[in-house]
């Protein structure tokens, strides 16, 4: 059975579609709360009123980021014990 990102686990419980979240490669710099979003193929800028909270938190994740540009949401899911899928996190970013 082929594998259906609007039918699975995952996307239901995001309550998103794949379409709108997009996986991101974040960049970090914790002094100035800077944060670099490489999106498909470019860069954005935002600010993170807790970057190091997000650094301990990408530390940590256990799927590639997902970015909700509509909400401007940074999406993560993390190792934590009772949730085989990780347990989300989000972080809005200005």
């Amino acid at each position: 059975m082929p594998f259906d990102a609007t039918t699975h686990v995952d996307a239901i419980r995001v309550g998103t579609s794949p379409a709108t979240a997009l996986p991101v490669i974040p960049c970090i710099d914790a002094t100035s709360g800077t944060v670099l979003l490489f999106v498909a193929g470019r860069q954005e800028l935002h600010r993170c009123a807790e970057p190091l909270l997000l650094t301990r938190a990408l530390s940590r994740a256990v799927r590639p980021a997902l970015w909700l540009p509509a909400e401007r949401k940074l999406l993560l899911a993390v190792a934590a014990r009772g949730y085989r899928a990780g347990k989300e996190l989000s972080f809005i970013l200005e």
